[in-house]
């Protein structure tokens, strides 16, 4: 949980290489948690790189299943991480696939 919280923290003050160390370094520790693959979807669409948002979302999305007990996982068509996408159609039928 630490690292997921201060990978969004360092994302929303928009430090987003330090977002990105953090939670690289959170999966060295744990590489099946999905929310640190979603934190760097988020990071790579605030980068506005929407291949590579695309395929850490898939890598979370294919590890839903192991979020903690009380989690769930995010919603990607609300996210506002990923709304600068939502308005191209290979994005959004993406999004609806998962």
């Amino acid at each position: 949980m630490l690292v997921d919280n201060l990978t969004m923290a360092y994302g929303i003050s928009g430090d987003l290489k330090s977002a990105e160390e953090v939670v690289r370094y959170g999966l060295t520790k744990n590489s099946d948690y999905p929310l640190f693959y979603y934190n760097l979807a988020c990071i790579y669409a605030e980068k506005n790189e929407m291949d590579r948002t695309m395929e850490y979302l898939t890598q979370a999305f294919e590890r839903k299943k192991n979020v903690l007990p009380g989690e769930k996982m995010p919603d990607a068509a609300r996210d506002d991480s990923f709304q600068r996408f939502m308005k191209d159609d290979k994005f959004r039928k993406f999004v609806r696939s998962l």
